[in-house]
């Protein structure tokens, strides 16, 4: 049995050398861990977690199980909603949608799926739904680097603008609240 176990494994690491689904230095997503691979060996596959911990997969699972490596996109998708308070008019809403699109269409980093940078980029911002305790705004967009560093910093920059957009059309983000009526 032990010996199944480990002939597996040499056999996974052959099926890595040969096929190269990835390489020391990709990001890579196995199951439920993701880190950047450290070693490849006979019998295991050593990755670097986000967190700093070193995580060690036998090689049968690195070929077993569904593996995404993240450094072969070419972009990265940013999805996520904007809650406005139910005071938001109708026409601050349509601008707010308006303005948030052309910022994310003229960023010099986002682009399409495919990682170039055309007229018609995948870019997508709608007013989505009536969320219960706000007015939600669905933001979709790809940045054009497979790199952690560059989503993380341009997530942050186009977050401010947004910031900017709601507040320069006299809106406010929501936060969850209750609305409580007394009857006598």
């Amino acid at each position: 049995m032990a010996s199944k176990e480990s002939l597996e494994n040499l056999l996974g690491s052959f099926t890595i050398f040969l096929d190269k689904p990835f390489t020391v230095g990709d990001m890579v997503t196995v199951g439920t861990i993701t880190g950047r691979v450290e070693k490849v060996g006979f019998r295991s596959t050593r990755l670097r977690t986000f967190d700093r911990s070193v995580v060690t997969v036998p090689n049968k699972k690195m070929i077993d199980a569904e593996l995404d490596n993240l450094g072969l996109r070419p972009v990265r998708r940013v999805k996520f909603s904007v809650g406005l308070t139910y005071e938001t008019s109708v026409e601050q809403i349509k601008k707010i949608v308006d303005d948030i699109q052309v910022m994310i269409d003229n960023h010099p980093q986002t682009t399409d799926q495919e990682g170039s940078k055309s007229k018609d980029q995948d870019a997508r911002v709608r007013f989505d739904e009536f969320g219960s305790s706000s007015l939600d705004i669905l933001v979709i967009y790809y940045v054009n680097s497979p790199k952690w560093e560059d989503l993380i910093n341009v997530r942050q920059e186009i977050n401010y603008k947004i910031m900017e957009i709601v507040r320069k059309n006299n809106s406010d983000f929501a936060f969850p609240s209750t609305t409580v009526y007394l009857q006598k």
